[in-house]
C-alpha cells in the first residue's frame, strides 16, 4: 500500500452512514482513518428528534416501530449501549379500528411459534372467519426467492394466493403501507414476502414488535456520536458534499463546501445518501452511467405525516392502535411509550361500554398523542387546521367516553422525503455494494438488501458496504506483503 494509510470517507451520518462508520473503527491501532460527513447539524439522518418549543421536551419527529427481527439494528445499539432502551411487546398485541369504528384487539402469543400465530389468528375478531382461514394460508404462498414476485404489486400477490378483499383491507393494507411506507398497489411483491418472512413467518415463530423508551436522537445519534468520536473517527457534521470528481474508473476527489478534496490511491468512499440525491454528486460526463439511470429510477420520496396532540387532560388509549380505511393509520400514546407517568383514569361508563374485545385496563392515560400517516402522498398538501381535527378525531374515535377533552397544541411534521418509493420491479433497479467505480462504494435505501427502506435496511448495508471495503483492504494488504523485498519474491 502507499506510505500515507488510506482514509475511509462516509458520506451521509444517517444510520447506514453510522453503521459503516461503526465497522470500520473497529480494532485499536489499524492503519487508516475514517471520516463520516454530514450535512445535517448531527447524527442520525430520518431517525430524528426535536425540542419541543410547547412543552420544553424533546420529542421524535415520528414514531419509529422496531422488530425483534431486526438483528442488524440491536447489534448496532448494544454496540452504542442502548440496546436495553427498547421495549419489545410480549406477547405481541395490538389493537385494530376498521371504519365502522370496532375496535378489535390482535394477541400472537411468541412462546408457542407458529402454533402463536395460528391461534393468533384464528382468535382475531377483526375478520370473518373465511377472511381468517384465507390468511393462514399465505405461510404456504411465499416463494423461496422473493426476486420471483418482484414483478408483481403486493396486492396482486395477496389476491392472486386467496386474500379476501376484507382480509386485505382490514389487515395486509395497514401491514403493508406500515412496513414499506406505500400502498399495496404500489410496492413490489418481493419487499411484502422478505417483512413476513423476517416476522409473521419467521422460522422460529412470529416476531414481535417494540418500540423506543427514549428519544430517537438519545438511542442512536448521540451515543453513535460519542463511541466513534472515542474511536477516532473524524465527524464532521454541517458539511455537505455537493459533487465527486471522476476519472476513468475511479472516484479521485470530492467537493466538501467550498473546498475540493483529492482522494489518494488507496482511499474510499461510502455514499449513504438517499436516491434523489445521488444524482446530484456526479458530473454530467457520467450521467448516462446504467448504474446512475437505475437509481434515478429510484428517486421519486414517499412522504410519511405526523400529528403531534397535546390535551389538556389525560386521554384513555391503548398504548397503541392501527386503523384500517381511515385518515390515520396508527395513534401512538406517547406518554405511556416514554414511561411519563400520568394519574390513573377511572373508567368511564361510556368507554366501559364501547364495543372492543381486550381488556379495559390496556387503556392508559395520555396527554401526549401522536397520530401517523404513512405513505401521506395525498394528506400532504392539505392545512395544518384540517389535518389537526382528522388527528383529534381519530382520538375521539378511540376514546369515546373523552368528548369533552380539550386539545391545547398541536405539531403537524411532514417528512416529504421519507422513504424512496420501491415499485414493481424494484430489484432491477437497486445496485449492490461496490459500485462502477473502483474505489466508490453504496449503502443507504439505495443498496439491494432485500427490504423496504426501513431501519433494518439502512443498518445491513451501511454494514455490507463497510465489510466489502475492509476485503478490499486486506486483500491489498496481502498483495503488498507479498511483493515486499527481501521476502524473496519479486520487489
Amino acid at each position: 500500500m502507499a506510505d500515507s494509510p488510506p482514509v475511509l470517507y462516509i458520506v451521509g451520518g444517517g444510520l447506514s452512514g453510522i453503521s459503516a462508520a461503526e465497522v470500520l473503527s473497529r480494532g485499536e491501532g489499524r492503519p487508516r482513518k475514517v471520516v463520516l460527513l454530514e450535512a445535517r447539524p448531527r447524527l442520525g439522518g430520518r431517525t430524528s428528534s426535536y425540542r419541543e418549543s410547547h412543552d420544553g421536551q424533546v420529542h421524535d419527529t415520528g414514531q419509529h416501530l422496531f422488530m425483534d427481527a431486526y438483528v442488524a439494528t440491536r447489534s448496532l445499539l448494544k454496540v452504542l449501549g442502548t440496546e436495553s432502551r427498547l421495549t419489545f411487546l410480549d406477547p405481541l398485541s395490538l389493537y385494530m379500528m376498521d371504519r365502522k369504528e370496532k375496535l378489535s384487539f390482535l394477541e400472537l402469543p411468541l412462546h408457542n411459534g407458529q402454533l402463536g400465530l395460528l391461534s393468533g389468528i384464528l382468535m382475531f375478531p377483526g375478520l370473518s372467519f373465511l377472511s381468517r382461514l384465507s390468511m393462514l394460508k399465505i405461510a404456504r404462498a411465499l416463494p423461496e426467492r422473493e426476486s420471483s414476485v418482484d414483478h408483481m404489486d403486493a396486492r396482486t400477490f395477496l389476491r392472486n394466493n386467496g386474500q379476501t378483499a376484507e382480509a386485505i383491507d382490514k389487515f395486509w393494507e395497514l401491514l403493508i403501507v406500515s412496513a414499506t411506507n406505500l400502498p399495496s398497489d404500489q410496492v413490489s411483491a418481493s419487499l411484502l414476502v422478505s417483512v413476513l418472512r423476517e416476522s409473521l413467518f419467521s422460522a422460529g415463530g412470529p416476531k414481535t414488535l417494540g418500540y423506543n423508551t427514549v428519544p430517537l436522537s438519545e438511542l442512536i445519534g448521540d451515543p453513535a456520536m460519542k463511541l466513534l468520536t472515542r474511536r477516532g473517527v473524524d465527524i464532521r457534521c454541517r458539511t455537505p458534499v455537493s459533487r465527486f470528481l471522476v476519472h476513468q474508473n475511479r472516484l479521485t476527489g470530492m467537493q466538501i463546501g467550498k473546498d475540493t478534496r483529492m482522494l489518494g490511491p488507496d482511499d474510499h468512499v461510502i455514499v449513504t445518501v438517499p436516491p434523489w440525491s445521488f444524482e446530484e454528486l456526479f458530473p454530467s460526463t457520467e450521467m448516462n452511467n446504467p448504474m446512475i439511470q437505475n437509481i434515478v429510477r429510484l428517486s421519486k420520496p414517499s412522504p410519511i405525516l405526523s400529528v403531534h396532540l397535546w390535551f389538556q387532560e389525560p386521554v384513555a388509549v391503548p398504548m397503541m392502535t392501527g386503523f384500517s380505511e381511515h385518515d390515520m393509520h396508527w395513534v401512538f400514546n406517547r406518554d405511556y411509550m416514554m414511561g411519563r407517568a400520568l394519574p390513573a383514569i377511572l373508567p368511564d361508563k361510556k368507554l366501559a361500554d364501547f364495543s372492543y374485545s381486550g381488556p379495559l385496563g390496556d387503556f392508559y392515560p395520555g396527554r401526549m398523542l401522536s397520530c401517523v400517516v404513512s405513505g401521506a402522498r395525498e394528506s400532504l398538501e392539505e392545512d395544518d387546521d384540517e389535518l389537526i381535527e382528522k388527528a383529534r378525531k381519530t382520538v375521539l374515535r378511540l376514546s369515546p367516553g373523552s368528548p369533552d377533552k380539550k386539545l391545547v397544541f398541536a405539531r403537524v411534521i411532514r417528512e416529504r422525503f421519507a422513504t424512496p418509493i420501491f415499485s414493481p420491479g424494484q430489484g432491477m433497479w437497486r445496485p449492490l455494494a461496490h459500485s462502477f467505480l473502483d474505489n466508490l462504494w453504496i449503502a443507504g435505501d439505495m443498496q439491494d438488501t432485500g427490504l423496504p427502506a426501513t431501519m433494518e435496511g439502512a443498518v445491513r448495508a451501511g454494514f455490507q458496504a463497510a465489510f466489502e471495503v475492509e476485503k478490499r483492504l486486506e486483500r491489498r494488504l496481502r498483495e503488498d506483503r507479498k511483493y515486499q523485498p527481501g521476502r524473496g519474491e519479486p520487489s
